[in-house]
């Protein structure tokens, strides 16, 4: 890991006022369970000392190869995994709070304001389910919750803001296009107004024509909201197009942090270089 990138501090009070999320010195490690190591008590590190944080209003992007750790990084954030060490700060009217020390209420109250967006919503969304109540599920066992009128009042408003009609809301995910479940995977997000927004490569199983479509609405939509998100994708033009400053991780570390228009013009590591030549995003 670069050593300014590990050593930098990221607690300071007079700092996380600014900031919605920050992670400090992050592990994770798994234990081998295929291949030749399946039987022993070999172990890998998915994540190996990472530390980033996200300021509000600000789309971070993560950047690597397929099993470089960046899901795992996103699924500490939410509580899908325990950290093995560091800690996750997470700022709740400019107080910090570290999500380890979170039950009960307070984690079902920090889980309504942090979502997350997987990669594929054609697994992600219950085919059995109509759109409405994939869209209202979640809000019907929050602290949101306030009837089925204001439920249907904001299924309809949230299902409009991402480009789909309130007559949509009675059909069934396998009715969609691939680009439109995820902007239903989005609204679902959306519906109970959360402050950040993990979105776990949304655009990678997408043509290219769809995959600007659905970055033009994240585009809007966090402009419009001032909504903070973590963008993973292993295109680093991709998040060089879409996100204000870009992470590049490297077998579960981070090896390069950069504003998205300074490492687009000047990336200094040879990975990240070699991310650019493999990138196939046309949009610029």
């Amino acid at each position: 890991m670069n050593e300014s990138l590990k050593n930098e501090p990221l607690n300071s009070s007079n700092e996380f006022s600014e900031n919605i999320i920050q992670a400090e010195h992050l592990y994770k490690k798994f234990k081998l369970e295929a291949g030749a190591f399946a039987h022993t008590d070999k172990m890998v590190y998915a994540v190996n000392d990472v530390s980033f944080a996200i300021k509000r209003g600000e789309t971070y992007g993560l950047v690597g190869e397929s099993g470089c750790g960046k899901t795992t990084t996103a699924r500490m954030l939410i509580g899908m995994y325990t950290a093995d060490s560091g800690n996750i700060l997470y700022s709740n009217n400019n107080n910090a709070v570290n999500i380890s020390d979170l039950k009960g209420r307070e984690l079902k109250n920090y889980r309504e304001k942090v979502k997350y967006v997987f990669q594929d919503p054609a697994k992600s969304l219950n085919p059995r389910m109509s759109v409405y109540s994939v869209l209202t599920t979640g809000l019907r066992y929050s602290s949101q919750w306030k009837g089925e009128k204001d439920a249907k009042e904001r299924a309809v408003q949230i299902i409009e803001e991402v480009g789909l009609t309130a007559d949509d809301l009675e059909k069934r995910p396998a009715e969609f296009s691939g680009g439109q479940r995820q902007r239903i995977s989005i609204a679902r997000a959306l519906i109970m107004n959360p402050d950040f927004m993990i979105c776990d490569e949304v655009v990678s199983a997408l043509d290219v024509s769809i995959q600007a479509q659905i970055l033009n609405l994240l585009s809007k939509i966090r402009r419009e909201r001032n909504l903070s998100m973590l963008f993973i994708t292993h295109d680093l033009k991709v998040a060089c197009y879409f996100c204000d400053r870009i992470g590049v991780m490297y077998k579960g570390s981070l090896i390069e942090e950069k504003p998205a228009a300074e490492i687009y013009k000047n990336a200094e590591n040879d990975y990240t270089k070699k991310l650019f030549a493999g990138a196939n995003y046309k949009a610029f």
